[in-house]
């Protein structure tokens, strides 16, 4: 069973970013990302800290399943996936935001605003999808879902 008080946190904290994200998402054009240095760095702090909300999740939630982490914060959505837990495309396509994280955690110099903006406007479905994975396993469900 899941520590539902521990992973509630980072839920909560991963649904509120999302509701940012959601907003910035509908008002933060390609050019404007480009352009505005307070708009980078507003949405950049949001999708790290989506992504790493995300990824503490993932390891947490191996922890409590007794799994290994793995090597790489990717490798812990695969192991979502071989337990079970998480879909496997979804897995798969979380292994994206756990190397997105990565290039704002140590290249954030030298971050491509517009994949950024891509990802904002594209990609915040499988971020919700793994929230929803997530409150299920709080609430005690430990099939994979997507």
């Amino acid at each position: 069973m899941v520590r539902s008080d521990v992973l509630g946190k980072r839920l909560d904290l991963l649904l509120d970013v999302l509701a940012d994200l959601r907003r910035y998402r509908e008002s933060v054009t390609r050019e404007r990302l480009a352009a505005e240095r307070d708009t980078q760095h507003m949405v950049l702090h949001a999708m790290y800290v989506a992504a790493q909300a995300v990824i503490d999740i993932a390891l947490h939630a191996l922890a409590d399943a007794d799994r290994p982490p793995g090597a790489t914060y990717r490798d812990a959505f695969r192991e979502l996936a071989s337990a079970g837990l998480l879909d496997a495309g979804l897995a798969n396509r979380l292994e994206g935001w756990a190397g997105l994280r990565n290039v704002l955690a140590h290249h954030y110099a030298s971050v491509d605003y517009g994949l950024l903006h891509d990802a904002l406007v594209g990609d915040l479905g499988d971020l919700e999808a793994f929230a929803a994975a997530a409150g299920a396993w709080i609430d005690g469900d430990t099939t994979s879902s997507e």
